[in-house]
């Protein structure tokens, strides 16, 4: 399982995706994109929540999906104080997804801050799209399920 969340962490750190705001489905057995929060804050608004509770029952219709939580932060934040402010978001997002009923095992996190944007101009329009949690929710197909243990095998690029 840890390989296979460190893969996931690749695709993240890795890819150009460029993530959509509301859910999008993408390959089979998947969903991913952004939930975002005001400047400063770890504070979900309504329409987060609601997002939020979308990727749960998603969830519930994949009980053998694990969820990935990155967080970010725009640039005007110091990196140490973006990566924790990151963080604090992916928390808030996973206690909700818990406290709905997801499996706390599933959701795991990681935090970016501000060291890696999506735009990377200064205006407010650029840095709201990086104040976000970005998710990704995947349900790994009968293939790629493994029993017992992960088999340390990079899905995305097939090497050890």
């Amino acid at each position: 399982m840890g390989k296979l969340i460190i893969a996931f962490i690749l695709v993240f750190a890795v890819s150009g995706i460029a993530w959509a705001d509301g859910p999008n489905y993408g390959i089979t057995g998947s969903v991913w994109g952004d939930i975002y929060f005001d400047k400063g804050s770890a504070e979900l608004s309504n329409n987060a929540r609601k997002h939020v509770a979308d990727i749960y029952e998603w969830t519930k219709k994949h009980p053998k999906a694990s969820v990935l939580l990155a967080g970010y932060d725009d640039q005007r934040t110091p990196e140490k104080a973006s990566i924790e402010l990151g963080w604090k978001r992916t928390q808030v997002v996973k206690d909700l997804l818990v406290q709905l009923g997801a499996d706390a095992d599933r959701v795991n996190m990681i935090s970016f801050g501000n060291t890696r944007v999506t735009a990377a101009g200064t205006n407010e329009e650029d840095l709201a799209k990086n104040r976000r949690v970005r998710y990704r929710v995947v349900e790994p197909s009968d293939s790629e399920r493994i029993e017992g243990k992960p088999s340390g095998v990079c899905q995305r690029c097939k090497k050890q």
